[in-house]
């Protein structure tokens, strides 16, 4: 459970506000049967691109308090949740682990360099230290010379972004957990862009597949994997490597048309049990309860603020430059803003844009796993 003590703090305006979008939030996972926390029978896991969590680069942020709540909140629900998208600063996520309590920890990646197309992000884990035990082994997967990726314009790629493992334990069940970021380059089947991205879904799942036949734990591999379909070359680069995904029906982009996010298993014989096996509504749609479209008009003097904050900041830029490359920037930026402050219509664009930078364009996916084994073995010693 998140601490919500700093609420205090806030203009009763907006405590109120933030309090009723927790409230959502709650009565939302209730009414969709997401499962509740359980002692030690079970493990809810899970993955979450948070967009640019969280450096501004974009000027749609930061994040405001309130979001920073809602976020808890979500990954409150979860044992162990991966995360993609931690940028190179990390007081975000130390403000996010304030809200979470002491009874979390996490595990991050050091930045990926920009040169190989990785945009300075971070991989990492979040997770209740009261269900799941770190085991001490942390590795980023660099590909052996015979597996770097090469395509018709390039030949031998490391990941734009390394994948990231790391070893955990929650009850009986042991598993090496990964999680990547694979290259979006474009979406149009037939360029060296997407080619790219299928080679590094292929190159992730083929390494973690060796893995798994030389050791003795589950491999489960999550992330963004930027798979457009089902049935998709990337989604296929998956299964043919022994990776069986979660289903579901809707996808993990903020329409839900696309399935970019994926939870994979490659497991050890009878050590996979899925609770509720047949569902295939595994994704958080966090848009149904906060930041709707209906709350336009709540957070309308809120972005008209931020805007002409920015646009002050951008006049100001743009006085003091004394390059060509900083006049452009900072006439882009007023350009852009002022083009956000126009109207009505372009305040309420902005605004279905802007909510997407304080939760982000990716929705959570979550699993259920049984993790209490101990049934299973007595049954085992008797024999």
């Amino acid at each position: 459970m998140p601490f919500y003590k700093s609420l205090k703090n806030q203009s009763k305006k907006d405590r109120l506000r933030i309090i009723a979008g927790i409230q959502r939030i709650r009565a939302q996972l209730s009414q969709n049967s997401f499962p509740e926390k359980k002692s030690s029978e079970t493990l809810i896991l899970g993955t979450w691109n948070i967009r640019n969590f969280d450096d501004n680069r974009f000027n749609y942020g930061p994040r405001t308090k309130e979001s920073m709540y809602y976020i808890a909140e979500i990954i409150s629900k979860f044992d162990i949740i991966a995360v993609q998208e931690i940028c190179e600063q990390l007081e975000p996520v130390e403000q996010l682990m304030n809200h979470l309590g002491s009874g979390y920890d996490y595990i991050v990646t050091d930045v990926t360099h920009s040169s190989l197309g990785g945009n300075r992000e971070r991989l990492g884990f979040i997770y209740d230290k009261h269900k799941v035990e770190f085991k001490g082994i942390v590795g980023e997967i660099v590909l052996p010379q015979k597996m770097l990726i090469s395509e018709a314009d390039k030949k031998g790629r490391q990941f734009a972004r390394t994948p990231f493992g790391v070893m955990f334990q929650s009850g009986w069940f042991k598993f090496q957990f990964s999680t990547v970021h694979i290259y979006y380059g474009s979406n149009s089947g037939n360029t060296p862009q997407y080619e790219r991205r299928v080679k590094e879904i292929e190159a992730v799942a083929k390494y973690l597949s060796k893995e798994a036949r030389l050791s003795d734990v589950n491999q489960i591999l999550v992330g963004d994997f930027n798979i457009k379909a089902r049935g998709s070359k990337g989604f296929n680069a998956l299964e043919k490597n022994g990776f069986k995904t979660v289903n579901n029906r809707l996808g993990s982009n903020r329409d839900q048309t696309k399935f970019y996010d994926q939870i994979s298993f490659r497991p050890r014989e009878n050590e996979l049990v899925f609770v509720e096996p047949e569902r295939d509504d595994r994704v958080i749609q966090f848009f149904d309860s906060v930041y709707r479209s209906a709350d336009f008009s709540t957070y309308r003097d809120i972005i008209v603020r931020l805007l002409n904050a920015k646009l002050k900041k951008a006049e100001n830029g743009l006085a003091e430059s004394t390059t060509k490359s900083g006049r452009k920037k900072y006439n882009n930026q007023l350009k852009s803003i002022n083009s956000a402050l126009a109207s009505e219509a372009s305040l309420r664009e902005y605004y279905e844009e802007w909510r997407t930078f304080q939760m982000s364009d990716h929705l959570p996916l979550w699993v259920e796993l049984e993790v209490d084994f101990s049934d299973q073995y007595l049954d085992f010693l008797k024999s």
